[in-house]
């Protein structure tokens, strides 16, 4: 039997993915090997295939934060799964794009029966994110106003959907096409293509923001900092702007400098978001909001938005759609 996984052979474009096979191994000692169903796409993945993430790992590596399949084979000590149990895995960003995964028993996260696997994979990465920069960053309330960029990707509709369950009033940037996915929340949604969102935000709601989550960086965070009130929070957590040229590449030294300083020139406070660095920091959250989370799915109060689902070897066209933008919500690898 063997492992199918992607790797990345060199820093570049799509050329760059690689399916490899290797031989299965036995789980060693407190660990278990699961059988992958369905592996996460994000943009981050993009961005340490091009080396463009901070401290991206050197080729070859294998990409992805999140992973959901059936544990197949128990290493010695493992009594709390049985073979068969369906789990998930979070990834610090290597790792989620294979057939098979090896995980520490203490990592492997427990995945409700009747939950649908590709649906409760959006939960570990994007809902997370989203729930963590809602409740105990911003700690929104009923009524506050947010602004959420990128409002139709995988974390921006995750935060559309909790932010309607917690009956706050958002808007939401987005392409023009993709409107209507930003109104189905209840959210206002503004083209970042043809409006100017500080002038939009000025006269639809004067009174300013409580809350703005941007995963863009470089001169839309500066922006977006123009949008809050006197006591709104300011929350980045991505920089894709790297993306785009002329913008600054050295996003890493922006990124240090908001977390040191905590606030905005005006005093606003800031959080630069990362959830691996949270996971890291405080694990006993990350695993008290996935299983928070799972159980408002199985209640049916969230329905997670997957825009497609990929055959796991066509890896390199799930990266493209979200290169080109035709993405909205969750793109997920299935493993046949």
């Amino acid at each position: 039997m063997v492992s199918t996984r992607v790797i990345v052979t060199r820093y570049g474009g799509t050329e760059v993915l690689k399916v490899t096979e290797e031989p299965l191994r036995t789980p060693g000692k407190d660990e278990a090997r699961i059988k992958v169903e369905c592996s996460g796409v994000a943009l981050a993945d993009l961005m340490r295939r091009e080396g463009l993430y901070p401290l991206s790992p050197q080729p070859p590596f294998t990409p992805g934060y999140d992973a959901i399949g059936i544990i197949e084979e128990k290493g010695e000590n493992v009594t709390q799964y049985a073979v068969g149990d369906r789990v998930a895995v979070f990834f610090n960003g290597v790792g989620g794009y294979a057939s098979h995964i090896y995980s520490p028993v203490a990592e492997v996260i427990p995945v409700p029966e009747s939950l649908e696997p590709a649906t409760a994979l959006t939960i570990l990465l994007n809902y997370v994110t989203a729930y963590q920069m809602l409740h105990r960053f911003a700690h929104v309330s009923e009524g506050d106003r947010v602004l959420i960029h990128g409002a139709s990707g995988g974390v921006g509709t995750a935060l559309l959907e909790l932010g309607k369950l917690a009956k706050l009033k958002m808007f939401g940037t987005a392409s023009a096409h993709k409107h209507p996915i930003v109104d189905s929340y209840g959210a206002v949604a503004i083209d970042y293509h043809s409006e100017d969102f500080v002038e939009v935000l000025s006269e639809l709601a004067p009174e300013g923001m409580d809350a703005v989550f941007d995963p863009i960086g470089g001169r839309n965070w500066d922006r977006s900092m123009r949008t809050l009130n006197k006591q709104g929070t300011f929350i980045g957590y991505g920089y894709t702007s790297v993306f785009e040229q002329g913008e600054e590449n050295d996003w890493a030294a922006r990124w240090k400098a908001l977390t040191e300083a905590k606030t905005t020139e005006q005093g606003n406070p800031v959080h630069v978001y990362s959830i691996t660095t949270l996971k890291q920091e405080r694990p006993e959250w990350f695993f008290e909001d996935v299983k928070h989370l799972f159980s408002l799915l199985l209640y049916g109060e969230l329905q997670p938005f997957i825009s497609h689902r990929i055959p796991f070897h066509e890896v390199a066209r799930a990266h493209e759609l979200l290169e080109t933008s035709k993405a909205a919500g969750k793109i997920v690898l299935i493993h046949s």
